[in-house]
């Protein structure tokens, strides 16, 4: 019996060369308004003065001025996909290469999806049981007058649901796209080293001029220095694989341009959530990069930049004896380290090294040795600075170790007094009810949870809080383990699914950058509806790309 003649197949259109439609374009517009308007957006006043529009009201509410924006424009974009979806107008649309049509959004679902569902049911059920189930829905309460929250309760999260799901199936890459969220960044940044020479171009703290505490910690049109830390570590990472992986010179000048006000940026921040977070980016990514040489090249261009746009700066604030913001974090001591300039050297050298290499051997790959061999020291010195932590935490309690004490030595002033809020976070969930652990006292209940301990802080000058500044502890705490389950699945299959589909499109790693950075900043930073919005897209990316992957393998074996 002969055997059948295999069928050819399908000729697969890649994903740039798809059909895109107006579910595509409503998504992508979406993204750009979040990524151009979004950062900029504050509280402006209107009168009939030149130049009528005045920003002097900026930092006056500035959280819920972004968190409104992104309720809003969430809100048009997916009703308006809905509509779109549910109306003959999409079928017409409708091709084999459509990966947004009714059927697919329906029916294709990943562990991710499922992940997100899971997130999304167990805080309704951590709010529904809620002691404060206004505070859980809304993630925010007037008490006495005073607000209380960071407005992460149970609406927003149902937001980011909802835009996780338009994003996964609608968005389309277009570098404009990216270039716009590069210049709107570099314009950010900008603002932040001019803040850092008491300039004030918007005329921000018009409102707050004699409060130095604004002053210190309040900056650019983001906010504060840890709502500005995370914004760094969502855009930073993008500008600079954008200027790795893209085939255009303008688009990579304008990126690196962008990373390196970045990275001055990041000084002015005065945060070192920013420097843990683009430190796991740049470790992670030398790591999947360090097999392709036409990428690895590209990466040390853009950690020379980097390092340059540092030394810049402290040579810009050594000529000009202009007053700046007394900072102490670990980004202004790297920047004033003569050791950077030995780092650089190192890095330009092998940068041109590098370039040399690729004109000689284009497209060359090296042994998968490379990237087995540069994982294990990474994680050898992350263990290395682990088990020192803890020797010096529990064994050697003595020994002075100066400028090192704040990172290897843990007790309740560690990290800007964040070692008694985790510590006492700890306590909060020790004694909490079998229900407590598994679905937690509800979105955004830290405040109420975290009550009795408010007088472990006043030695350290601070009368309470309504956060435990780490993301994992504060979902442990509000949705439980349960929750924080749900929210680790959700996060880390993207992530696993980003890392495979990157062979194929790796597009993908741009997204990722900034889920890695996000990811390593949160052990010490909080949540906002400010860097979170945007880190929420980028998963979303990311499942996008991934999705597109796995029906071009589907397709690739379909048969006539």
């Amino acid at each position: 019996m002969s055997k059948p003649i295999d069928k050819p197949k399908k000729a697969v259109k890649p994903p740039a060369e798809r059909r895109f439609t107006l579910h595509n374009a409503m998504a992508n517009y979406f993204i750009l308004v979040m990524f151009v308007l979004f950062p900029l957006f504050v509280n402006l006043t209107f009168d009939g003065s030149f130049p009528f529009l005045h920003f002097d009201r900026g930092y006056y509410g500035i959280r819920h001025q972004k968190y409104y924006l992104f309720l809003i424009m969430a809100a048009i974009t997916v009703i308006s996909e809905i509509l779109l979806l549910f109306t003959e107008g999409i079928e017409k649309t409708r091709n084999e290469y459509d990966l947004t049509s009714r059927e697919k959004i329906l029916k294709k679902t990943s562990f991710p999806d499922w992940a997100m569902l899971a997130l999304v049911f167990t805080c309704a059920v951590s709010t529904i049981f809620s002691a404060y189930k206004e505070m859980a829905f809304f993630g925010e309460i007037d008490i006495g007058g005073t607000t209380h929250g960071r407005n992460n309760g149970l609406l927003l999260i149902l937001v980011y649901c909802a835009v996780y799901f338009l994003i996964s199936r609608a968005y389309r890459f277009r570098e404009y796209i990216f270039v716009s969220l590069a210049v709107t960044s570099g314009i950010v940044y900008l603002l932040a080293v001019l803040n850092g020479f008491y300039i004030d171009p918007l005329n921000m703290f018009a409102l707050f001029k004699d409060d130095e505490t604004v002053w210190k910690d309040f900056l650019t049109t983001i906010g504060n220095k840890n709502m500005f830390s995370t914004f760094i570590c969502v855009t930073l990472p993008v500008s600079f694989t954008m200027s790795i992986h893209s085939q255009k010179l303008a688009t990579r000048i304008i990126c690196l341009c962008s990373a390196g006000l970045g990275a001055m940026a990041m000084v002015v921040c005065d945060s070192d959530s920013a420097v843990l977070g683009m430190s796991a980016f740049l470790a992670v990514f030398l790591v999947l990069y360090s097999r392709h040489i036409a990428r690895l090249k590209r990466y040390f261009l853009g950690v020379s930049v980097l390092l340059l746009a540092l030394k810049l700066l402290h040579l810009i604030i050594q000529i000009t004896h202009a007053p700046y913001k007394e900072l102490a974090a670990f980004p202004y001591k790297l920047m004033e380290s003569d050791t950077v300039y030995a780092v650089l050297i190192v890095s330009v050298i092998l940068t041109a090294l590098l370039y040399a290499l690729d004109w000689k051997k284009p497209g060359l790959t090296l042994p998968k040795a490379v990237p087995v061999t540069l994982t294990v020291v990474l994680l050898t010195g992350v263990v290395s600075l682990l088990v020192a932590m803890i020797y010096f935490s529990n064994v050697d309690t003595k020994t002075d170790l100066g400028s090192m004490e704040r990172l290897l030595r843990f007790n309740k002033a560690w990290g800007t007094h964040r070692g008694v809020m985790w510590i006492d976070s700890m306590k909060i969930f020790g004694d909490a009810s079998l229900f407590e652990k598994l679905f937690g006292a509800g979105p955004e209940n830290f405040y109420f949870k975290f009550q009795p301990y408010f007088p472990d802080l006043y030695e350290f000058g601070d009368g309470s809080t309504d956060a435990a500044h780490n993301e994992y502890i504060q979902y442990l705490i509000n949705i439980g383990i349960v929750g924080l389950c749900s929210y680790l699945a959700f996060v880390g299959s993207v992530t696993v699914r980003a890392v495979k589909t990157s062979k194929s499109n790796p597009i993908v790693l741009v997204y990722l950058s900034a889920v890695v950075a996000y990811l390593a900043q949160a052990v010490v930073n909080i949540a906002l509806p400010i860097g979170t919005p945007l880190f929420i897209i980028f998963l979303a990316m990311c499942e996008n790309v991934s999705r597109q992957s796995d029906q071009l393998n589907v397709d690739a074996y379909n048969t006539d």
